[in-house]
């Protein structure tokens, strides 16, 4: 991106700043309107940009350099290589106020695009060992675009902003711990919010509509691998040795029934096994059986007996075959909760700025991952589904060759998350 262009930015929020609000005036709508409406095409050609420039996990090097000079540009104070390659931007008001914070993914994913995009991506990586394409294929460039948006609207009411932002850049959410490295690595160590606010995209629902999900909104990401072990033997003579197939298969079946019957109704839990490796001829029962799963649920509690009914169930089937086997069953991202009272405080602000509750649908929790949760397990924090369904895409979902998001959806974004961290801050300002 050219640095004129960050410098027209520049100018044109100094035009809005000039006439400062007066912090009595409760709706500010109008004059965050017009700067987004300012600010709008040159973010939407800054999201094109990281879009046409897209990096995987913790290689976020470009991306994370045009991010912070954007924020310098701004005035805003910067930090860098923060859990890697993350950017921390803050913006200290002209009153006094609370801290929050907003969070904005910066990585792509390893898929060849075929969208056709007069900007689409070429680039290329290396990611296991295999060279594939890089695309933005789950909106993340959405996500940093309407993070600079934001910061760029609520840079230009500065001098009346009744408390602290912290907007946050972050690397790795596709491999699920870059949020967990920022905090490790001291994003929070000289000044911590006391809430969190992000957008994920949405494919399902076009600009102009958003989803919400208050308590659960996404799952716990666990799983194991297992080794069932064998001697291996001749296929014509199974007597002679452990079938690894076989208990392996009855370990696949056994978690299913341990789901459907030992876990209550009411806490959703997936037990996937998506991957069984054995074998390399018909007549020949393998020396190992090697089976990969996911394990799905909310909270801490429920992960952890889940563990342990999933440990009790392996040990039993193979115990049960004279068995050997070998478990690695780990704790990934842990689930992601939306604070409800910090939900109820800011849809009314929502519901105002996208014209009516039908525009704002409530929706059931899901089982995917969402690495904002670490985030969410510091501070009351809240992540909302920004509808960005194209007309006549219906049904390209994230993570496809060919997923294009409404551009639309930019400065309709922009409008949502400033006047939410703005009518927060002015709610908990200190008198």
């Amino acid at each position: 991106m050219k640095t004129h262009k960050i410098l027209s930015l520049v100018g044109a929020l100094a035009v809005f700043a000039a006439a400062p609000l007066a912090p009595s005036d409760k709706d500010r709508t109008g004059t965050i309107d017009r700067t987004v409406s300012a600010v709008a095409p040159e973010i939407v050609k800054i999201q094109e940009d990281i879009h046409a420039h897209p990096e995987l996990s913790m290689q976020e090097t470009r991306t994370a350099a045009l991010v912070a000079d954007y924020f310098r540009k701004l005035g805003l104070e910067v930090r860098t290589g923060i859990g890697g390659t993350g950017v921390l931007g803050v913006l200290r008001g002209g009153k006094p106020g609370p801290v929050i914070g907003m969070r904005g993914d910066m990585d792509a994913l390893p898929i060849t695009e075929e969208t056709g995009l007069p900007y689409a991506s070429t680039a290329k990586g290396v990611r296991g060992g295999q060279e594939s394409g890089i695309m933005h294929a789950c909106g993340h460039d959405f996500h940093t675009a309407i993070l600079l948006g934001v910061a760029a609207v609520m840079s230009g009411l500065k001098e009346d902003l009744p408390g602290t932002i912290l907007f946050v850049a972050q690397p790795g959410e596709e491999w699920g711990d870059g949020a967990d490295g920022m905090i490790r690595d001291g994003l929070f160590r000289d000044i911590s919010p006391e809430a969190m606010f992000a957008f994920h995209v949405e494919d399902t629902i076009p600009a102009g509509v958003v989803k919400y999900t208050s308590g659960w909104a996404g799952a716990n990401c666990d799983g194991f691998v297992l080794r069932v072990l064998s001697e291996g033997c001749h296929g014509a003579g199974p007597s002679s040795c452990v079938d690894p197939i076989v208990v392996g298969a009855q370990v696949v079946v056994a978690l299913q029934v341990m789901v459907a019957r030992e876990i209550d109704v009411h806490d959703d839990t997936v037990v996937t096994v998506g991957s069984f490796h054995a074998g390399s001829a018909s007549n020949i029962i393998p020396r190992e059986a090697v089976l990969s799963a996911t394990v799905r649920s909310y909270g801490d509690e429920r992960r952890e007996v889940l563990k342990q009914k999933i440990e009790r169930t392996i040990a039993n089937v193979c115990g049960a075959a004279g068995a050997k086997y070998e478990l690695n069953y780990y704790f990934a991202t842990p689930a992601l909760y939306n604070d409800p009272a910090l939900m109820a405080e800011i849809l009314p602000t929502v519901e105002k700025v996208l014209g009516g509750k039908s525009f704002l649908i409530p929706d059931p929790p899901e089982m995917g991952g969402e690495d904002f949760s670490y985030f969410a397990k510091l501070v009351p924090s809240v992540m909302l589904d920004l509808g960005v369904m194209l007309e006549g895409k219906q049904g390209v979902t994230v993570h496809s060759p060919s997923f294009v998001a409404d551009q639309k959806a930019i400065p309709v974004g922009m409008r949502i998350m400033s006047r939410v961290l703005w009518d927060y801050c002015l709610g908990h300002r200190k008198r």
